[in-house]
């Protein structure tokens, strides 16, 4: 029987790759050092697969088509950032099972049989999977264009993909890939929320995720964390498990955030 071996939240911010100057050097080594302790929860639990839940900012789909769940379930996925390119096997028995039992369970799901997935696929990869060849699923959440899918509709989503997971041979690590407060592209973002990151991490430390889970859309875009989506699903393949912070740094215009939960607890809960 499958099982959720590992849990994990991470930032993916770009600047953690182009390092400009007004974004102190020590507060982005504090985030990719962080990323790094998640590769090595990686090393000790030794997945078969990830699961990568991430978002698109308009670089892999365009207005044309905005999907609200997709799965990539091509033999390999291919990331793009500035002159670096990433390319990192897929699981595809693991992928194709996912977009038919989602479907199953009433999910209307889009897959892609090739996709340029943008930075919140190429950060991680850069700092947590580094040269590891973990095959992985990449699972994009819409987070940025309405209509958008609610923070239960999303938990409901990582809860099924965890009964999935439970009928299959693979052990299985959840990456969650979003950051937490900011406002690209508007006025607001050089005022992130930091006083919310704090109490949403406080809930998750208590593994007090329901209070997460109520809240509205309206709300996330408010305190500028709608891609807190990718967070819920995770949440809901891992019920409420708490959190270990590893880093949160407060930079001008983001809030980073790295978590990991609590493996053995996720292993007995299976």
């Amino acid at each position: 029987m499958g099982e959720i071996v590992a849990a994990m939240a991470s930032v993916h911010a770009p600047q953690l790759i182009t390092r400009p100057k007004d974004n102190p050097a020590e507060m982005l080594d504090a985030s990719t050092n962080a990323m790094r302790q998640l590769g090595k929860l990686l090393d000790a639990t030794k997945p078969d697969a990830i699961v990568f839940f991430g978002i698109d900012h308009v670089e892999t789909f365009t207005l044309r088509s905005i999907p609200t769940f997709a799965i990539v379930i091509s033999e390999e996925a291919e990331a793009d950032f500035g002159p670096r390119r990433y390319h990192k096997p897929i699981h595809q028995p693991l992928a194709l099972a996912l977009l038919d039992g989602l479907v199953d369970r009433e999910f209307d799901m889009t897959y892609a049989q090739k996709a340029l997935l943008g930075h919140a696929f190429a950060v991680p990869f850069e700092y947590i999977l580094e040269d590891r060849t973990i095959p992985i699923v990449p699972f994009i959440i819409n987070a940025y264009l309405p209509p958008l899918p609610k923070p239960r509709r999303c938990a409901a989503l990582g809860a099924a993909v965890a009964d999935i997971i439970k009928g299959r041979p693979e052990r299985v690590a959840i990456l969650a890939s979003g950051g937490m407060s900011h406002y690209p592209g508007t006025v607001k973002y050089p005022h992130p929320e930091y006083a919310f990151d704090r109490w949403a991490i406080e809930r998750i430390e208590e593994g007090d995720l329901d209070a997460l889970l109520d809240l509205t859309l309206d709300q996330l875009d408010e305190v500028g964390n709608g891609e807190l989506l990718t967070w819920f699903a995770m949440f809901g393949a891992i019920g409420n498990q708490r959190g270990k912070l590893l880093s949160y740094q407060p930079l001008w215009h983001h809030g980073h955030a790295v978590i990991e939960f609590d493996v053995p607890k996720l292993v007995a809960a299976r």
